[in-house]
């Protein structure tokens, strides 16, 4: 059974009845999801404070005893005793931070677990490592390896706990910490890579790379630090980068750096290594000054982010208790609301239903007929005025005022663009045939006076190529509604006429005529019927082989006479060829717009010419495969006529004007 269709009414108080029940019914439980919520975000934040001491004390332990390791295997002078506390320290350290690794195992995702694990794996292998270590037998780069684990352990921790982050502005906290930490941990590894540069010692090409991007790597992170959105983390990273100690560790590494490069071949080309430009020792100190100041930095961030994760969980629990009760309120007023703006909303909408039917059915297409029919406008205004409001309804009744001006400025437009177009080829259409009539004059006067053949020969390829210009002219003239200046007032033989057409064509060579009725057409239409057949003559010549026929024959109909235009070309698709025979019927206002990249132009025109003189023009496919062009020229164009008639005594003089000297195709 089909439900009724339900009104806007009914609509929208489903809308706002539905959601506020399920507000209602959800919003005690919504309070207690939030609540549990705010006591996870609060635990959460008591390991990570839990966490972030003993974190730190293994990170400097592990990295006192990998720099102190590094330099030992380096051939540096080391004390002993020194190792040995180093040592002690970071397997206190590892024991101090089981604790916070077992908690935050439990608490957090399967990551956190896998990563503590990892971390617990590397820390049983130190007493192996040491012993090798002490034997001589573990090269730097394995003791190097091997320490950085550690750190890397540390950091994937660290990147589980950001993720697990109870809001996204202690997420960005631990992320900026995040980046102090990489970096402190970078300039660890490029000190503890730095023992075997400082006696002139070198690294292998792999720890040399890897020296250079470190003390990139941590100079560009500080550096970024320092433009930090965090005020506070900015100001602190300003201090540490335009401290003394930085500037002695800017000046040491690059000479470091010049060390980690292959020498030369050749002894010729060795030399002494750059010295240092401070002591060790009082690099030493520099060192060690500004990873303290790292640390300090990334113990703040993450102070701070326990801060902001704290105060997350109270603003969570004091607003979930205040939605709870909100949740209530909320419901039955949305439904009373809705109720009211209901009918509002009907009401305004009916009003636009009526106002935009009037637009559509009455208003838009009157407007459009008088565009179309030439009439001006004047003053009136294009957009009709819509006035419902500033919101979504107003905006729509707008959008229909839009509407219908685009619809009224895109015909004056397209009204203006076809005068003028119109214009612009009338105007140089006429200039072209000042230039060619004026030509054709002088030709004639050149060939009257010629006798030379030869001369004579190019004289009439000149007069040829002027008359196909004049033609080219005239094209403009009739796609832009006007009539070409040549005119007859006396009937002129078929025969002619098609000689003429003929003539004016660029192949006139392979035109053939055959047999054509002894008919005359009025002089009316002969400018416009010579034109109209050298334009069907062209395209069967373009459109064909070079070395075919285009052929020529006529005969008397019932209707008038018909002339039939044939090539021996490739022919046309059926579709191409319905196309082109009801561009042909249609006699369609020309736009430049319907000129694709594949159109005929000749066909606008001769579509033009025909309507002019109700001549019917129909193409169809050839006996050879080309294409055949039927001309019906109607009975009251014809006029009958004899070897006698004067009209046909007195041809040269009538076609002199057109086609003098014109080569008679075969």
């Amino acid at each position: 059974m089909r439900l009724p269709k339900l009104g806007v009414r009914t609509r929208i108080l489903a809308i706002a009845l539905v959601p506020s029940m399920a507000l209602a019914l959800s919003g005690i439980g919504a309070t207690g999801t939030l609540v549990d919520r705010a006591h996870r975000a609060r635990t959460w934040a008591d390991e990570m404070r839990a966490g972030i001491a003993p974190t730190r004390e293994l990170i400097e332990a592990v990295q006192a005893e990998r720099q102190l390791t590094l330099w030992r295997l380096a051939g540096a002078e080391v004390d002993v005793r020194q190792l040995t506390t180093a040592r002690q320290r970071l397997d206190t350290a590892v024991r101090l931070l089981a604790p916070a690794q077992s908690e935050l195992s439990r608490i957090g995702p399967d990551a956190m677990g896998q990563a503590t694990d990892a971390l617990g794996e590397t820390s049983k292998h130190l007493a192996v490592i040491r012993s090798g270590i002490d034997a001589g037998t573990v090269p730097v780069a394995d003791a190097y390896t091997f320490y950085n684990r550690i750190p890397q352990g540390v950091m994937a921790g660290v990147a589980v706990v950001q993720r697990t982050a109870p809001d996204s502005a202690t997420a960005v906290e631990l992320a900026q910490a995040a980046d102090v930490l990489r970096s402190l941990e970078a300039m660890s590894r490029a000190n503890a890579l730095a023992a075997a540069l400082l006696d002139g010692n070198r690294l292998t090409p792999e720890l040399g790379t890897e020296y250079l991007s470190l003390v990139g790597y941590y100079r560009t992170r500080v550096g970024d630090i320092v433009d930090a959105p965090d005020e506070q983390q900015a100001a602190v990273a300003r201090t540490l980068v335009q401290s003394a100690a930085w500037q002695r560790l800017g000046s040491v590494e690059p000479v470091l750096a010049q060390r980690t490069l292959a020498p030369s071949e050749g002894p010729a080309k060795r030399s002494a290594p750059q010295p240092l430009p401070i002591s060790v020792p009082e690099w030493q100190r520099s060192a060690d000054e500004v990873t303290h100041g790292l640390a300090e930095l990334w113990q703040a961030e993450n102070a701070e982010a326990q801060h902001l994760a704290v105060a997350a969980a109270a603003e969570t629990t004091r607003n979930s208790l205040w939605a709870g009760a909100g949740m209530v309120v909320v419901a039955v007023l949305a439904i009373l609301v809705a109720l009211e703006l209901a009918n509002r909303i009907i009401r305004r909408l009916r009003r636009l239903r009526d106002r935009t039917l009037a637009l559509a059915a009455d208003e838009l297409p009157a407007t459009m007929r008088r565009l179309a029919a030439g009439q001006d406008l004047g003053t009136e205004p294009a957009a009709p005025v819509l006035d419902f409001g500033r919101d979504e309804i107003g905006q729509v009744a707008r959008a229909f005022g839009h509407a219908h001006a685009s619809a009224v400025g895109a015909a004056r437009a397209e009204a203006r663009t076809r005068e003028g177009v119109k214009s612009v080829f009338i105007a140089i259409a006429h200039r072209s045939q000042v230039v060619v009539h004026r030509q054709l004059e002088i030709l004639d006067e050149a060939q009257a006076r010629q006798e030379n053949p030869a001369l004579l020969d190019i004289y009439f390829r000149l007069d040829h190529l002027a008359i196909r210009e004049r033609r080219n002219a005239e094209n403009l003239i009739v796609l832009a509604g006007g009539r070409p200046g040549r005119q007859w007032r006396n009937p002129v033989p078929l025969l002619e006429l098609v000689r003429s057409a003929a003539g004016e064509t660029v192949d006139y060579t392979r035109v053939r005529i055959g047999r054509l009725p002894a008919v005359f057409l009025v002089g009316a239409a002969v400018a416009d019927a010579i034109h109209l057949l050298a334009e069907l003559v062209d395209n069967a010549a373009t459109f064909s082989p070079p070395q075919s026929w285009v052929e020529i024959t006529g005969s008397a109909v019932g209707r008038g006479v018909v002339v039939e235009i044939s090539d021996q070309g490739m022919g046309m698709p059926a579709e191409e060829l319905e196309r082109g025979n009801d561009l042909l019927s249609a006699a369609p206002d020309f736009a430049v717009t319907r000129l694709s990249e594949d159109s005929r132009m000749g066909l606008f025109v001769v579509s033009r010419l025909a309507a002019r003189h109700d001549i019917s023009v129909r193409l169809s496919d050839s006996d050879h495969g080309g294409v055949r062009a039927i001309v019906l020229f109607p009975a009251r164009l014809i006029e009958r006529g004899n070897s006698g008639d004067p009209t046909v005594a007195g041809l040269d003089s009538a076609l002199a004007a057109d086609s003098r000297n014109r080569p008679r195709a075969r």
